[in-house]
């Protein structure tokens, strides 16, 4: 008989959401889609209390049989051109052991009740273009390619590191 998933709004001010959500970090940072290492010292000290600083955060924490399994950290932003709130989902993950048993869509799902409940406009989201599992799984939940204006010209990602 199969575990359920629980999705839980975290409270980063209970001790155990923190020490999951570093966890989870941790898992994170070390699977081979990321940096392949370990989280540094430095984010797992100051990750929780950064969060706590941005009242615009949304943290869900995945667990099953009491063992976190996944996360999501969402930012509310706002749109200039709807004059409404949107989500923009900052980081997902499901750890690997817990893959392909509908952890992801089941934060998505959350995710999308949150900014409906919000009334927000949109969510949105970045995603490596080699990540083809996660994109089945964006495309198959109804998201897709940011493609704007009457001539539908697609969007990049940009960034300058600091």
């Amino acid at each position: 008989m199969a575990v359920e998933v629980q999705i839980v709004d975290a409270n980063l001010d209970n001790p155990g959401h923190a020490a999951a959500l570093i966890e989870m970090i941790d898992a994170y940072m070390r699977d081979p889609m990321e940096l392949n290492a370990p989280a540094p010292e430095q984010v797992k000290r100051d990750l929780v209390p950064g969060l706590r600083g941005h009242t615009s955060c949304r943290v869900l924490l995945a667990y099953q049989g009491g063992r976190p399994i996944g996360f999501s950290i969402c930012f509310i932003g706002f749109s200039t051109f709807n004059a409404r709130p949107l989500i923009n989902i900052h980081d997902i993950f499901v750890d690997a052991s817990a893959r392909g048993i509908g952890v992801g869509w089941k934060l998505l799902e959350r995710i999308e009740a949150m900014a409906r409940e919000m009334n927000c406009c949109r969510i949105s989201l970045e995603v490596r273009e080699d990540n083809a599992r996660a994109r089945a799984l964006y495309s198959k939940f109804g998201m897709g390619r940011a493609l704007l204006g009457p001539d539908r010209v697609p969007m990049e990602f940009w960034w300058k590191p600091l």
